[in-house]
């Protein structure tokens, strides 16, 4: 195991596909631009991604977080998106360094985020809890949206 080091976690953009919005959140070892060519290749895979089914394929209101993490092991990308009001469905995809366009679920086999990650997908269910959940029958989804964090863990 690689020795711990702080990580920066960076909003990067409100990204609307369809009739999805989506936060993406960006965790970096260093303070490196990330990759420009995967930050594309990943919207591009995006809206497939938000098709995925799982057997507890709930109602949803097309709102989610988008996580890309360049960790050591590859670049892993986590889609998340709110179901059931109060649940999160989570698809994890990892790419190796050396070939950007390739995307490999490894979610569905026990996998799950890893410290960082939960930091973030923690932030956000705080903002659900309190703009979406506690509002009762006038959810503030705008502010949800509008409502992302930076910080160096």
């Amino acid at each position: 195991m690689e020795d711990y080091k702080p990580r920066l976690i960076k909003f990067k953009e409100l990204y609307k596909t369809g009739d999805w919005f989506i936060k993406i959140y960006i965790i970096t070892k260093d303070d490196l631009n990330s990759n420009t060519k995967f930050y594309r290749n990943v919207k591009e895979k995006l809206p497939k991604w938000l098709e995925l089914k799982n057997d507890f394929n709930s109602k949803h209101d097309h709102v989610g977080f988008l996580i890309i993490h360049e960790g050591t092991e590859g670049i892993f990308s986590l889609i998340n998106w709110w179901v059931g009001g109060n649940m999160l469905n989570t698809h994890i995809f990892k790419t190796n360094y050396d070939n950007l366009k390739e995307f490999e679920k490894i979610s569905g086999n026990g996998l799950a985020p890893c410290v960082w990650e939960l930091e973030i997908i923690n932030r956000e269910r705080l903002a659900w809890t309190n703009l979406i959940l506690k509002q009762n029958l006038q959810p503030n989804f705008k502010t949800y949206l509008n409502t992302t964090f930076q910080m160096r863990l």
